[in-house]
């Protein structure tokens, strides 16, 4: 049932980062074609484009890659032994899931004040555009708690 769960939610997830990457190019592409082809720029394409991209982004790094896909500056950190590097794993991913989940109350709040504006040229509702930064606060919260879970565990190498 889990199993089920996970590639259904994993398919879901894969499903709209590719279309939110999708909606960029396609907004991308018609605006160089408005611009460079017909001499006649078009303003909601750069708007459409921004959008976009923030949901690839927050949503991609949020939800689908786990902490081992993300860019890492870890030229000390391989210097220490296995041992030492779980300690350091279970400081960095604590310190990160607090001070996420500290974060939490202040995200909403702020999400939940900008549904009084919206976008310039599309009239989107601004909570509607950023409830995508509010999802990669919760994930991270989560994905943190997890990682905590298994390096606390006894299968803790698989985890580093």
């Amino acid at each position: 049932m889990i199993g089920k769960f996970r590639t259904g939610w994993t398919r879901f997830s894969e499903g709209l980062a590719a279309f939110s990457f999708a909606v960029l190019f396609f907004a991308f592409i018609v605006q160089v074609v408005s611009r460079y082809v017909f001499n006649a720029p078009i303003a909601w394409t750069l708007e459409l484009c921004a959008i976009s991209y923030v949901w690839v982004v927050f949503w991609t790094c949020g939800i689908l890659l786990s902490e081992r896909e993300h860019i890492v500056f870890d030229v000390i950190y391989a210097w220490f032994r296995p041992g030492i590097r779980r300690w350091i794993a279970i400081f960095n991913t604590l310190s990160l899931g607090i001070v996420f989940l500290l974060a939490v109350p202040a995200v909403f709040d702020y999400i939940h004040f900008s549904a009084r504006r919206s976008t310039m040229l599309l009239h989107l509702r601004l909570d509607l555009v950023y409830s995508c930064f509010a999802i990669f606060v919760m994930a991270v919260v989560v994905g943190a708690a997890i990682r905590f879970r298994r390096l606390a565990g006894a299968r803790w190498q698989e985890a580093l």
